[in-house]
């Protein structure tokens, strides 16, 4: 009852277009603690952060974190 949770789920944007690359980066995304990729869809991707710091920019945060993991997926996949 006590635990420090604040929810919140965000939607990012993927280039990758192989239904392979967007598995792998949603699946490297939920890899990354306290959030679970919840579904693809075409070119999105839902993201449930477990803690939502109060006042951060949480959209600009996953893209930027998805942007790293894409980076790398995209030299091989796209």
């Amino acid at each position: 009852p006590s635990l420090p949770i604040r929810p919140h789920v965000v939607e990012i944007t993927t280039g990758l277009h192989s239904p392979l690359g967007k598995l792998l980066l949603a699946n490297t995304i939920t890899l990354t603690p306290g959030t679970l990729t919840v579904d693809v869809i075409e070119d999105r991707l839902l993201v449930h952060w477990v803690y939502c710091p109060p006042g951060i920019d949480v959209q600009a945060v996953t893209q930027r974190i998805a942007a790293d993991f894409e980076k790398n997926l995209g030299r091989f996949l796209l």
